[in-house]
């Protein structure tokens, strides 16, 4: 008889699980939609955006006033770092109290052309661990109640017009990840509180305003992959202790103050693909600490006071597509596997000393090259006839033939350094442009002087006036000119008349 039962109390238990597994699941999604946002929060955000002038799309969020609903408590996150994604936006977690309370943990307000200060409202909601206020026009400091931030990972402030020091309190943000400030007015130096953030992979602080020393705090952020911090007035030298940021990828250090050489530590940023230094005074580095990154896509050391040779085993970077070693002090020849390298679209070694001849081949991809202002010689290879090649070679001593081309220019050969016109005094001479400005008087020995002023309404063109009474005075002597020869020749007529009339009268 328990044979017989058995399928049925299997029935009848399987039954009861399914009724269980609903009612746990009805109950799930009851708390679920009674979720509600912190009121503290509510009122915060509400008060921020009526500042700010902008609403919440009701489409996706905020539905019947509710500010966590919708797609805001959505797990996917991925249409919160989109740019089709809605805008003003807000992502929440609700998951506290028994599912019973919702935090915004969410919010960007990206291009929204806002403007004003950032409302004190922002600083209470310490929740946040994603802010994107990035391109709009924000102006005034950065509160030191930002410090309040403390669940803070992704923080993006760019491309405002912000200003102030940055306070020391964003030390407290020990948890960040990423922190933009680039293209703000900001003053000041770099907090040294930032070398809390041990976490800290992205910072870009390009034209931000900040200036001064990069703070010795700064050995401690060994988690870096990025760092912009171009164009920002960084002075002092460059630390020896960013070699040791293992994990950096791409850097870029153009257009500060800095001095040089280039610490022989960078020799140890082996999985570095974007390196792009410029302008350092000062302190004369080489190339060998590029010899293992080997990575690299974009390399840029323009004028950085570099004395070496290009090294001969630049066909080893593989991944090269954009070389600028432009106005340094870099001699020799220029390797023929640099030129072969199927990556590179983009090279730039003028304003150096280089010598020897062009390489006799060249990669189909590379299409821009600069090797202006060096000693190169020789004839031209044959692929300067290549099509829709952006081609600078002008200041060296190369044998300039137009009629093996007709892509050169005319007159290429006159623009090297061999060129007669380059030695001694110049076969041409007293050759001068005037396009408005004051009266010039030319004389043997005159060196012109030029303006780039034309002549406003308020003033009187004196050279106008000049040639213009030349002109009249010349125009009244032609035409007085024009009249003496016409009373001669009338008076001479008449006399002629006369004296064949009196000789008429003779004869007869």
């Amino acid at each position: 008889m328990l044979r017989s039962l058995s399928p049925f109390l299997l029935v009848f238990a399987f039954f009861w699980v399914c009724i269980f597994g609903l009612v746990h699941v009805s109950q799930a999604q009851t708390h679920q939609t009674q979720a509600t946002t912190d009121p503290n929060e509510k009122r915060a955000l509400n008060s921020i955006f009526q500042q700010w002038g902008i609403s919440a799309n009701q489409e996706h969020w905020n539905i019947s006033g509710e500010l966590c609903s919708g797609d805001a408590i959505a797990t996917d996150t991925s249409d919160f770092d989109s740019f089709s994604g809605p805008n003003p936006y807000i992502k929440c977690v609700c998951t506290y109290n028994n599912n019973t309370l919702c935090h915004i943990t969410r919010l960007k307000v990206y291009a929204l052309d806002v403007s004003g200060v950032i409302p004190d409202e922002l600083w209470t909601l310490t929740f946040l661990n994603n802010l994107n206020l990035g391109q709009n026009d924000l102006t005034g400091p950065l509160s030191a109640s930002i410090g309040n931030l403390t669940s803070m990972q992704y923080m993006t402030f760019g491309i405002n017009a912000l200003s102030g020091e940055l306070p020391k309190e964003l030390g407290k943000l020990t948890d960040i990840r990423s922190f933009a400030i680039g293209s703000n007015n900001f003053s000041g130096p770099l907090p040294s509180e930032l070398g809390n953030w041990t976490k800290l992979e992205q910072l870009y602080i390009d034209s931000s305003g900040v200036s001064g020393e990069i703070p010795s705090t700064f050995a401690n952020l060994q988690n870096l992959v990025t760092v912009w911090a171009s164009d920002i007035e960084l002075a002092g030298r460059i630390p020896d202790f960013i070699g040791n940021w293992s994990k950096l990828t791409s850097l870029r250090f153009q257009g500060n103050s800095f001095g040089g050489p280039i610490p022989s530590s960078f020799s140890n940023l082996t999985a570095m693909t974007e390196l792009r230094m410029s302008d350092l005074s000062n302190g004369s580095s080489t190339l060998a600490f590029i010899k293992d990154m080997k990575s690299l896509s974009s390399l840029e050391l323009r004028n950085s006071n570099i004395s070496d040779s290009i090294p001969s085993n630049m066909g080893e970077y593989q991944s090269l597509q954009y070389l600028d070693l432009s106005f340094n002090n870099i001699g020799g020849e220029i390797p023929d596997s640099l030129f072969k390298l199927s990556s590179l679209t983009h090279l730039f070694l003028g304003n150096n000393t280089l010598s020897g001849t062009l390489p006799a081949q060249k990669s189909t991809s590379l299409l821009n090259i600069d090797v202006s202002y060096n000693n190169l010689i020789g004839s031209l290879p044959s692929w300067i006839n290549q099509r829709n090649l952006q081609l600078n070679l002008v200041a060296n001593n190369l044998a300039i033939d137009n009629s093996k081309s007709s892509v050169l220019p005319f007159g290429l050969n006159c623009l090297q350094r061999n060129f007669p016109c380059n030695r001694g005094s110049g076969i041409y001479y007293n050759f001068s442009i005037k396009c408005g400005g004051p009266q010039l008087t030319s004389f043997t020995d005159f060196i012109p002087t030029v303006s780039n002023i034309p002549p406003t309404s308020n003033k009187k063109n004196r050279t106008g006036i000049i040639v213009g009474v030349v002109v009249v005075g010349v125009g009244l002597v032609s035409f007085a000119f024009v009249l003496t020869i016409f009373w001669i020749v009338r008076r001479r007529k008449t006399q002629s008349n006369d004296d064949e009339g009196y000789m008429n009268v003779m004869v007869s």
